[in-house]
């Protein structure tokens, strides 16, 4: 599911809504830069007429969010970091809330952890511990927030994050899809094993067919000396991977605890051996 949040700035207060009546602004700059927004997002993203039309939308009024983070899209896309963030810069600038779209992609795509925190620290301080989603709506991002402190090497301010967001999520009744594979995935880096295949069977519960959780499941066995589990899981994981195609990618990068079928089949060998 896709969120478009719209935020018209220039001099007024924040508007937030699921999609913009144009009219509604008293003046000009915002009614042209919305009416040229809406134009421009009819042709194909990264198209030159969009293109074309999102400079002109910011001709009007250049610190027009939507528009500010639609033309940055297709620059992120093709791996120009550079102008996708000096266009994410001027959208933050305008208004804090586009740090949830900076943060998400510092971590995902450039693997700037510290910025990518830092952006998500501010805005998890500014709605008093409630950031938001990621862009692709798979992550609470104070999950994303537990992953860079993993990333940086703060495996307990990590673990601190990861709780209090699932904690708060299971009163809920809803957790994250991969959640409990991330929390186990930094209990083994802890070396919990024993708390980390508590956290990766409660994944198997969240996700019965994920061939990285038992990847994983296979490696903590394997550290606490049971073999033979530790062999049923890497099983698992090879047949899940191999004949369902049932684990972790996306078409961009690679994704947290992504797990690839080498990996399995390097342990599995050294059962043979």
């Amino acid at each position: 599911m896709k969120q478009i949040l719209l935020i018209v700035l220039c001099s007024l207060p924040c508007l937030i809504m699921a999609q913009t009546n144009c009219s509604l602004f008293k003046d000009e700059a915002h009614k042209s830069a919305c009416e040229l927004y809406w134009k421009a997002i009819e042709y194909n993203q990264g198209s030159r007429e969009s293109q074309e039309l999102f400079v002109q939308s910011l001709k009007a009024c250049p610190t027009y969010g939507p528009s500010l983070h639609e033309m940055s899209v297709p620059y992120l896309k093709r791996g120009d970091f550079f102008n996708w963030k000096q266009l994410m810069d001027r959208a933050v600038a305008a208004d804090p809330i586009w740090l949830s779209d900076r943060g998400w992609c510092l971590f995902k795509f450039l693997r700037d952890y510290k910025n990518s925190f830092a952006d998500l620290k501010r805005l998890y301080d500014i709605n008093k511990g409630q950031p938001g989603y990621s862009g692709d709506g798979d992550y609470n991002l104070r999950i994303i927030m537990a992953l860079n402190q993993r990333a940086m090497g703060n495996l307990k301010a990590s673990l601190a994050y990861f709780n209090e967001c699932i904690t708060d999520h299971e009163k809920k009744e809803w957790v994250g899809l991969f959640d409990y594979l991330h929390l186990g995935v930094t209990r083994m880096m802890l070396k919990d094993y024993k708390g980390a295949i508590a956290d990766l069977n409660r994944e198997t519960k969240k996700y019965e067919k994920l061939a990285d959780t038992y990847y994983y499941l296979g490696l903590c066995y394997k550290k606490l000396g049971q073999d033979q589990k530790a062999y049923t899981n890497f099983t698992q994981a090879k047949e899940l991977f191999t004949k369902t195609g049932y684990y972790r990618n996306d078409p961009y990068c690679e994704v947290p605890d992504q797990v690839y079928l080498s990996d399995i089949e390097d342990e599995l060998k050294k059962f043979k051996n």
